[in-house]
């Protein structure tokens, strides 16, 4: 009779002995071949076939995860059975990651559980051992978008390549919070953590239930679940809340990230739990603006509307304006107006992106950042789920460089420190020589002596310079009343904005603001 063939890779040659004993007696379970490291494992692997590979996860030269992801490459399917020392949780969450079909803990080994590991690999891989290979009828995966269709579905299930009956099925849309790091490659990322995620729901529902998955471009998952041996709608939708409970902890406390779950509800036509399941995964771009880490049902979801809006050119002249001339309310106007914009706009992901390429375009122009700090930004953008991401992205790349907005010229530590007072205070009108005299620790008259000494110019010369910067950064965006222009640049009064303005641009604010608008 033929037996399921077992490949062992561990470098503890007690450990290979110890499993080989276990199931040389077995009249299922087979060691075919064993070996110490997995080089050699890999080399064996292509030029013969096994069953079920038993896998260690800490291993010299290259280690038990290493070696699952060589191993998906050669054949995708093949289950791997991870084997963990009692202190190597790590390990074992990254054999989850990288498609462990299942996972023993050493020290709690013995013969009955491993056969009943290996069982329970059997049944959810389907392996018959007189074909001597895994039959996936249930959890079948679908990756073409074209092949996530009712015809086709139908047809795999009448024809038996695929257990799945088209009654009482539920949709669930499920969301990995994908994390990014810089310099990692964000498409293997998401593809590992995706199929983490199915081995877990293949883990939770084995053969109790059948199922299929449907996995986006971008690694969403799509399951379609069939109770089609239940009767109560009740107990169904009981059973879909622990289950998706459960996978929620499982995800974050194997794989370290948050969720997102939209389900569906209980349908008997197949037609519509395919379209309702389209239209989970449409709600998923939500997360946009909703964020993730969230269970819900669609019945209490409505879709956002999304803006095409442009944003206003004005804008973007302010923020130019601000950014060319080193003033640190660029990030303020960034921060409260075009990110602010764009969250109340609602604006379209097409337009975040673009928005977001544009800003970087801009520090590029004012060497804020590198063209390589650029591409690798827009490269990252593009993976991003969530607004908060970018806007999180393009402030870290300010803070980065925030120096790009200090002083070229190197002043006394009690000037440096006053000058940061005004430029992080201009816009209060109660800002005075003698409270940045008291912050600074020295008399306002020292003060004074030096600040205009190392500047060539007295403190509210330069005080008033800081805010008349500010009053055109805000006259060139109009819609800006005249009044809002005085109060959000620190002036007193109206009379003595347009004095000090005057004599410091020779013109008008609204000569200089009426210029502007003719200009663009």
């Amino acid at each position: 009779m033929a037996k399921i063939k077992i490949a062992l890779v561990d470098d503890e040659l007690t450990a290979r002995n110890t499993i080989k004993k276990y199931l040389e007696d077995s009249e299922i379970y087979e060691v075919v071949a064993d070996f110490q490291n997995g080089k050699t494992a890999l080399e064996w692997l292509r030029k013969n076939q096994a069953d079920i590979i038993l896998c260690d996860m800490q291993m010299p030269e290259m280690s038990g995860v290493e070696l699952m992801r060589s191993i998906h490459i050669i054949d995708e399917y093949l289950p791997v059975v991870a084997i963990s020392g009692f202190d190597d949780f790590n390990y074992v969450r990254g054999s989850l990651i990288n498609g462990a079909a299942n996972y023993i803990l050493k020290h709690e080994m013995d013969k009955e559980g491993l056969i009943q590991a290996l069982d329970q690999v059997k049944e959810k891989y389907r392996i018959i051992p007189d074909e001597g290979k895994a039959v996936h009828k249930n959890g079948y995966c679908i990756t073409d978008e074209k092949e996530f269709a009712a015809e086709q579905i139908q047809r795999l299930a009448e024809t038996g390549d695929i257990d799945f009956t088209c009654s009482n099925m539920v949709p669930v849309a499920i969301s990995p919070d994908y994390k990014f790091w810089d310099g990692a490659d964000q498409s293997e990322y998401r593809h590992d953590i995706s199929r983490a995620v199915i081995d877990m729901v293949n883990q939770m529902l084995g053969g109790k239930y059948q199922y299929l998955f449907y996995i986006t471009k971008r690694s969403h998952i799509l399951l379609l679940i069939s109770f089609s041996r239940e009767r109560s709608t009740l107990f169904m939708l009981n059973t879909l809340t622990n289950l998706v409970r459960r996978l929620q902890h499982q995800i974050v406390r194997m794989l370290d990230i948050t969720v997102t779950i939209i389900t569906g509800e209980v349908r008997n036509e197949l037609e519509e739990s395919v379209s309702e399941g389209r239209k989970l995964l449409d709600l998923l771009k939500d997360k946009l603006y909703l964020g993730g880490n969230r269970t819900v049902s669609s019945v209490l979801l409505k879709k956002i509307s999304y803006s095409e809006r442009q944003i206003p050119e004005n804008l973007w002249d302010q923020l130019e304006f601000e950014l060319k001339n080193g003033m640190r309310s660029f990030i303020e106007t960034l921060r409260d107006n075009l990110f602010e914009t764009m969250r109340k706009e609602r604006s379209s992901y097409d337009m975040v992106q673009k928005n977001c390429g544009r800003l970087t375009e801009l520090l590029v122009q004012y060497a804020v950042i590198s063209e390589t700090e650029q591409r690798a930004a827009i490269k990252e953008m593009k993976e991003y789920e969530e607004f908060d991401q970018f806007q999180m992205k393009i402030m870290n790349l300010l803070e980065k460089h925030i120096h790009y907005f200090d002083e070229d010229k190197t002043y006394s530590f009690q000037v440096s420190q006053a000058l940061e007072y005004i430029k992080e205070n201009f816009a209060k009108n109660d800002i005075s020589l003698e409270k940045c005299a008291e912050i600074t620790g020295i008399s306002y008259t020292y003060l004074s002596r030096e600040f205009k000494k190392e500047t060539g110019m007295r403190f509210v010369e330069y005080l008033n310079r800081q805010r008349v910067n500010k009053a055109k950064s805000l006259l060139i965006r109009s819609g800006i009343s005249m009044k809002q222009v005085v109060e959000m640049s620190g002036f007193r009064n109206y009379n003595y904005f347009f004095k000090v303005f005057k004599e410091m641009e020779g013109v008008t604010p609204s000569e200089f603001a009426a210029k502007k608008q003719s200009n663009s």
